[in-house]
C-alpha cells in the first residue's frame, strides 16, 4: 500500500509534464538536471552561507517540493519546512581540480524519485574566490528559477551578515500550481488553444528539419526510405546521446552593438540570435525557405511570477517560412510575430500540442522537425556581490543541440553555451554555427535593409 501522505498531492503542471516526458524517453536520466554555480569576489563565511541556504529552503517553496509514483505517472506535495543538515565544503587548488569535481557531479544524476531534487556545495575557488555550486531537478526549478535562487540566496545572505532585514518574501509556486490547474479547467480556452495549434501545424505542410550538421542525416533517411520527398529524418537518440559543452563568447563591441540593438529597436535578443542560427542552418541545408526551432519559454508574465521558484517552462514551436529575397529586417519582424504568437497560447500543454503534430504527420517519437533547443537565460544577478555564473553539461542529450545564451554582466559579453551529442554533431559543426550566426546578425545590424541571401554570401 502506497504511504498516505499528510499534505495536499498534485499532478504535475504541463511544464513538469514536459520534462517528465523526456526523462520517460530518456535511457540515461541525466537529462532532467540542471548544473550551474556562480563564483564571487568576497570572503564569505561559509557556516553563514549554509544558514543562509536553510533560510532559502524555508522562503523557496519549489526547494520543498517532493515526488512520489502514481502509477506510470507522478503527483507531487510540499514539505512545509525542510532542513539541510550539511553542505559540502570544498577547497579547489587548481583549475583542472575543480573544473573536474564540479563536471563530475553535474554529470550525475539528482534522484527527485528518492527526495533529491538538488545539490549544493560550496567551494573555495583556485583562484581564491567563493562558489555555490547548485544541481537541481528540472522538475523544480526551469532557468528563470536558477537566476531567482541565486539573487535571494546572495541577498539573504548579505541580510544576515549585515544584520539588516531580509528581502521582500519570494512568492509561492504551491499557489501558482493551484491557479494553473484553474486555468487548465477553463475548457473553452482550451479548445481553442488547441485549434489554433492544429492551424499552426498545418499552415505550409509537413515542416522541414534543417539540421546544425547539414543534410547528411535527411538524405541517408532519403535513401533507406526510399523517398526523396521526406522531410524529417529520425533525429532524437536516447541510446547514442552522449553530449559535450561547447562554449563561445561575443565580446568587445560586438556584443555591444547587439545589445545595444536590441534595446534601441525593441528587439529581443532571443529574436535577433535565432535570426542569426537560422540563416546558418537554412544555406548549409540547400538554402530551404522552411526552418524550425525550440525555444524553452518562461511563462512568468507578472511580478509575481517572476520573483518565484519553480518549473514554469515550455518550449515554443518556432518555425519561419521565409524567402531569401526578404529583407533582415522584415525577418526579424516575422519572428517576433511567430514567438509572440505562440507565446499567447503557451497555456495549452506542450505535451499536447507535440502530440497532435506527430498525429497530423505520421510522425514516429524519434522525429521531430527543430535544428536546436534554445534558451536566452536572463542575466544572473549578485546584487551587491561580482559574481560569475557558469553552466554545466549534463552529458546526455537525446536531442542534437541545446544551446543556452546569457549576458554576462561583468563586462557585457554574451556567452553562448552549446551542448551537443557527439554521435551527431561535432565542434566544427558548432564553430560554424556560432560564427556564421554572429557574422550574419552583425551584418543585418550594420544593413537591416540586406536581403538574407545578401547575408548568406557574406557568411561562409
Amino acid at each position: 500500500m502506497a504511504k498516505k501522505i499528510p499534505y495536499p498531492v498534485y499532478d504535475l503542471i504541463p511544464s513538469q509534464t514536459t520534462m517528465w516526458l523526456m526523462i520517460k524517453f530518456s535511457i540515461h536520466k541525466e537529462v532532467l538536471q540542471i548544473p550551474s554555480s556562480v563564483t564571487l569576489k568576497a570572503d564569505i563565511d561559509f557556516e553563514l552561507m549554509k544558514k543562509a541556504i536553510n533560510e532559502e529552503i524555508r522562503r523557496n517553496d519549489c526547494m520543498r517540493l517532493r515526488f512520489i509514483k502514481s502509477g506510470d505517472d507522478i503527483q507531487q506535495y510540499f514539505l512545509p519546512e525542510y532542513v539541510l543538515e550539511d553542505v559540502p565544503v570544498m577547497s579547489f587548488g587548481t583549475e583542472k581540480e575543480q573544473e573536474a569535481f564540479l563536471n563530475k557531479d553535474a554529470r550525475r544524476p539528482v534522484k527527485f524519485l528518492r527526495g533529491e531534487n538538488f545539490r549544493l556545495v560550496l567551494f573555495k575557488s583556485f583562484d581564491g574566490r567563493a562558489g555555490i555550486y547548485f544541481n537541481t531537478s528540472h522538475m523544480i526549478m526551469d532557468a528563470a528559477a536558477i537566476a531567482v535562487f541565486y539573487k535571494d540566496l546572495l541577498e539573504v545572505y548579505r541580510a544576515m551578515a549585515t544584520g539588516e532585514e531580509l528581502p521582500a518574501p519570494l512568492a509561492s509556486y504551491e499557489e501558482y500550481i493551484q491557479e494553473e490547474f484553474k486555468r487548465l479547467s477553463n475548457t473553452a480556452k482550451m479548445e481553442k488553444d488547441k485549434q489554433w495549434f492544429l492551424e499552426y501545424y498545418k499552415k505550409g505542410g509537413c515542416p522541414f528539419y534543417a539540421g546544425v550538421h547539414g543534410h547528411d542525416l535527411l538524405d541517408a533517411a532519403r535513401e533507406k526510405e526510399k523517398d526523396p520527398e521526406l522531410r524529417i529524418p529520425s533525429a532524437y537518440d536516447p541510446i547514442n546521446d552522449k553530449a559535450e559543452l561547447v562554449t563561445r563568447r561575443i565580446e568587445g563591441e560586438d556584443a555591444q552593438k547587439i545589445l545595444e540593438f536590441c534595446q534601441k529597436n525593441l528587439v529581443s535578443p532571443e529574436t535577433l540570435m535565432q535570426a542569426g542560427y537560422r540563416i546558418h542552418v537554412s544555406k548549409i541545408n540547400y538554402n530551404t525557405n522552411d526552418t524550425f526551432s525550440l525555444q524553452l519559454c518562461s511563462k512568468r508574465v507578472t511580478l509575481k511570477e517572476k520573483n518565484m521558484g519553480g518549473c514554469l517552462t515550455q518550449p515554443m514551436q518556432v518555425r519561419l517560412i521565409i524567402e531569401d529575397d526578404a529583407s533582415f529586417s522584415d525577418m526579424l519582424k516575422e519572428l517576433d510575430a511567430v514567438r509572440n504568437s505562440l507565446y499567447r497560447h503557451m497555456n495549452y500543454p506542450y505535451v499536447q500540442a507535440f502530440a497532435m503534430e506527430r498525429q497530423m504527420y505520421g510522425l514516429k517519437i524519434s522525429q521531430a522537425p527543430s535544428f536546436m533547443m534554445y534558451t536566452w537565460l536572463p542575466m544572473i544577478s549578485g546584487g551587491k556581490y561580482d559574481i560569475e555564473f557558469k553552466g554545466y553539461c549534463i552529458g546526455r542529450y537525446v536531442m542534437p543541440l541545446y544551446t543556452f545564451v546569457y549576458p554576462d554582466a561583468r563586462n557585457m559579453s554574451i556567452v553562448c553555451t552549446y551542448m551537443h551529442r557527439i554521435n551527431r554533431i561535432q565542434t566544427h559543426h558548432i564553430d560554424d554555427l556560432h560564427n556564421n550566426m554572429v557574422k550574419a546578425v552583425l551584418a543585418g545590424i550594420d544593413n537591416p535593409d540586406l536581403t538574407i541571401g545578401d547575408i548568406k554570401n557574406i557568411i561562409k
